[in-house]
């Protein structure tokens, strides 16, 4: 199972409750839900209009988010970040956490949650203390020094360049970047944030996995395939990946192609990645007397 689709800008609409009277000047805009087939995925784009608040409040799950775009201002248990384009962090569960705009443009970020948070009318997983008072100042975000909060900052300037020897400290594969922003090394516990960008002519083979996969397209394009169906992935295109969906990647174009991708659960120990061709090749060798040929079904 999967799921492909684009943000369009008038999917911002003011939250249901029970956000809609505890906040100024906030908007959202669902990526990927129980209503597109996922079970552990929930992930937003989140807007904040100029002077826009978002009231103290906690969630029965867990959520990262990444600065997109504009300034704000992140209370979360009563320490204060002034957050911008590239910074990231986690808001661990029963955390009581506040945004507002500190900026004179929309603030804008990418938002997953996990476990998948409830629908509306449905069991409440968050709540608000109230419209109490949102700090208006904080000190620009030090990724050196964020205290307890689980915070960081990564963008795109900070890529290596192609033929850099820091490109593989991840263990991705050859023309592959990948730098993990949120995972069990940083305190969370129930899924992953990582940003990455592949290379003119990369490619990663059919694979799958037991974990769920949204991926939101920043920059460049790429050619996937998920389910045996074929895409062109741009730059505010979604897709998601359910477990056992067989996906692959392909950047054909001359560009570098740049995106943030989610796992949910976390990933196991072992065997993250099944890919296709080493599982038939492994068959063959074995010298499989399946008359059907080596396969995964």
């Amino acid at each position: 199972m999967h799921y492909f689709n684009h943000f369009e800008e008038s999917a911002l609409q003011p939250p249901s409750p029970p956000y809609d009277k505890h906040n100024q000047g906030y908007t959202q805009a669902t990526l990927v839900d129980s209503t597109m087939g996922s079970v552990h995925t929930g992930t937003h784009i989140c807007q904040l209009e100029p002077q826009g608040v978002l009231s103290p409040h906690l969630h029965a799950y867990e959520k990262s988010f990444y600065i997109l775009q504009g300034e704000v201002v992140l209370s979360i248990e009563g320490r204060t970040h002034r957050l911008g384009p590239g910074d990231f962090g986690v808001l661990k569960s029963g955390q009581v956490h506040a945004w507002r705009n500190a900026g004179s443009r929309p603030a804008r970020w990418f938002q997953m949650a996990a476990p998948q948070p409830k629908s509306a009318g449905a069991w409440q997983d968050t709540c608000f203390l109230g419209n109490a008072a949102v700090p208006t100042r904080a000190e620009s975000l030090d990724p050196e020094n964020t205290g307890d909060s689980l915070l960081g900052h990564f963008d795109v300037m900070q890529i290596p360049a192609p033929d850099d020897p820091a490109r593989q400290t991840s263990g991705a594969p050859p023309g592959v970047f990948l730098k993990w922003l949120v995972d069990e090394n940083l305190g969370a516990a129930h899924h992953r944030l990582v940003f990455i960008e592949y290379q003119p002519g990369v490619s990663l083979g059919m694979h799958d996995h037991t974990f769920e996969e949204c991926y939101l397209i920043l920059s460049g394009e790429v050619e996937v395939v998920m389910d045996d169906k074929h895409y062109l992935a741009r730059p505010g295109d979604v897709l998601w990946t359910g477990v056992g969906c067989f996906h692959s990647f392909s950047n054909t174009s001359p560009k570098p192609v740049c995106w943030l991708e989610t796992f949910s659960p976390q990933p196991p120990r072992e065997n993250m990645f099944r890919f296709k061709g080493e599982w038939e090749k492994k068959v063959r060798e074995a010298g499989s007397a399946d008359e059907t040929g080596p396969g995964l079904a």
